[in-house]
């Protein structure tokens, strides 16, 4: 018998064959993750870089330099994002919605929150060096940006997996129900813990290119020096 709460489809054609929408839907995913494990890595980065830096300026300097990619990497990251979402909603209708409806302020709360994070992001980018004399203010500025970012992926990681509940939305009271429900936070952390990977990996090539200025930029690192460091991350 089907406990199901809710019809399994809705009475629409697709604009083409499932096999090929799933199938595009993976490869769009894919396209659209990547980038944004490399804005939140490299926020998360820049954040801990800038907090070493008032020990060491080589840090803030790396620290500036890895801000520069954060916010073309979320460009990239927002546009790529548009096709997968399209893709869930042809596919998954019924799920997908209703997920957002049990959910519902969390859910509605991510369109601030999103725009917030991205102003935060430009803010500290053009203030580093005005605000050189208050670092104490321009690290709270990037501070509320990465403790944004830590949130919104718990929404969103909170709603597909309570699409494949279904038979657990009838006792959904929430956001807070919804997030307790089993494999959100192991695939929380699995998140985040690639996002550092994937940055890191990002960063041995992007400082460790021959065009990258190094002995310009920094006084004491070296390129070696770099290549350690997010390789140690990665590790």
């Amino acid at each position: 018998m089907d406990l199901t709460p809710i019809p399994r489809d809705i009475p629409l054609p697709l604009p083409a064959s499932a096999q090929f929408l799933e199938v595009l839907l993976v490869v769009a995913f894919i396209a659209h993750i990547l980038f944004v494990n490399l804005m939140v890595g490299g926020s998360v980065l820049v954040l801990g870089f800038e907090l070493r830096g008032r020990k060491n300026r080589d840090f803030d300097r790396l620290a500036q330099a890895l801000a520069k990619t954060i916010t073309v990497n979320k460009s990239l990251a927002v546009v790529l994002g548009v096709a997968p979402l399209l893709l869930i909603n042809v596919l998954y209708t019924i799920h997908f919605y209703t997920a957002n409806a049990l959910t519902g302020v969390a859910w509605i709360l991510l369109i601030p929150a999103i725009a917030a994070t991205f102003l935060l992001l430009y803010l500290h980018k053009y203030t580093w060096d005005r605000l050189r004399d208050l670092k104490g203010l321009h690290i709270a500025i990037q501070g509320m940006a990465v403790a944004l970012f830590l949130t919104i992926p718990l929404v969103f990681l909170t709603n597909v997996n309570l699409m494949m509940f279904p038979e657990k939305w009838t006792g959904v009271q929430g956001f807070l129900s919804a997030l307790l429900l089993p494999n959100v936070f192991p695939r929380y952390f699995h998140f985040l813990c690639a996002s550092l990977i994937l940055t890191s990996l990002f960063g041995v090539w992007y400082f460790g290119r021959a065009k990258f200025p190094v002995e310009e930029i920094f006084e004491t690192l070296t390129r070696p020096a770099l290549r350690r460091i997010f390789y140690s991350i990665a590790f």
